[in-house]
C-alpha cells in the first residue's frame, strides 16, 4: 500500500563544536493530495478508506485533509481481526540505504488519530525486512478509544517482539539492512455498534523523540 508521496528531507541540524548532530524525518503520508486507496490492502470489502476534508475535523488548522478508515459488518465471532494496516514503506525511499544509518535503532513513528464514539481500536506495531520474509511483530497490542484527535509517537525499539516471519532472524534495528513499519489495526474483543471507524493525519518517521 502506497500512503502517498514519501518525502525524506533534513531537519534541525545542529552543531556542537566539530559534532554535527542531524535530525532526520519521513513525511509518510501527504493525505493533502488524496492519493487513491484503490491498491491499499484491507482484509475484506467492508473496509473503506475515503478522505475527510471538512474543516472542524481536522487536528489542527494547517491541515486540510485526513484519512477515515471504516469497517462495517464486523463479527463478533473473529476478535482483534487485523482488518488494514497503514504502512511506512521506506523502501520505497530513493536513497533510504544511505539514510539508514541516521535511523536504526532511533527510528520513531508518530501521528495523530481519533475514533469515533463508543469504539474501541487496536493499534499494532510490526517491523519487516526487505521482502517481508523477516517480520516482527510487537507483543502487545495498544487499545486507542480516543475520540478528540490525540497525537501518538512509538520508539520501535522500546518495544518487545514476536518472530512472525518466514525466515527466522533475531531483531536488530543497528543492522544495516534497512526496515520497514506497519501499524496495524485491528478490532477489539467486542464491537458492539458493529462497525469501527477511526481518523488518522500526519504519519511521520523521525530519528529523533517528536513532540506535538
Amino acid at each position: 500500500m502506497a500512503l502517498g508521496r514519501i518525502i525524506l528531507f533534513a531537519l534541525l541540524i545542529t552543531e556542537f563544536g566539530a559534532v554535527t548532530a542531524q535530525k532526520r524525518k519521513l513525511v509518510i503520508a501527504d493525505f493533502e493530495l488524496k492519493t487513491s486507496t484503490s491498491g491499499w490492502w484491507r482484509d475484506n470489502h467492508h473496509v473503506k478508506f475515503t478522505y475527510g476534508e471538512k474543516p472542524e475535523n481536522q487536528p489542527s488548522i494547517l491541515s486540510k485533509t485526513c484519512l477515515h478508515v471504516r469497517w462495517d459488518s464486523i463479527s463478533n465471532s473473529k476478535p482483534f481481526t487485523w482488518f488494514t494496516d497503514l504502512k511506512a514503506d521506506t523502501f520505497a525511499v530513493e536513497g533510504m540505504q544511505k539514510e539508514w544509518k541516521n535511523f536504526k535503532q532511533n527510528t520513531w513513528i508518530s501521528f495523530w488519530y481519533k475514533v469515533g464514539t463508543g469504539d474501541s481500536l487496536m493499534f499494532h506495531y510490526l517491523v519487516l525486512s526487505k521482502g517481508h520474509t523477516s517480520k516482527w511483530g510487537a507483543k502487545k497490542m495498544t487499545a486507542a478509544t480516543a475520540t478528540k484527535w490525540t497525537f501518538v509517537k512509538v520508539k520501535f525499539a522500546d518495544l518487545q517482539y514476536d518472530n512472525w516471519g518466514k525466515i527466522t532472524a533475531d531483531f536488530d534495528l543497528n543492522s544495516d539492512a534497512v526496515k520497514c513499519f506497519e501499524i496495524g489495526l485491528r478490532s477489539s474483543a467486542t464491537s458492539p455498534k458493529g462497525y469501527i471507524e477511526a481518523w488518522f493525519d500526519d504519519i511521520v518517521l523521525t530519528n529523533y523523540e517528536p513532540f506535538e
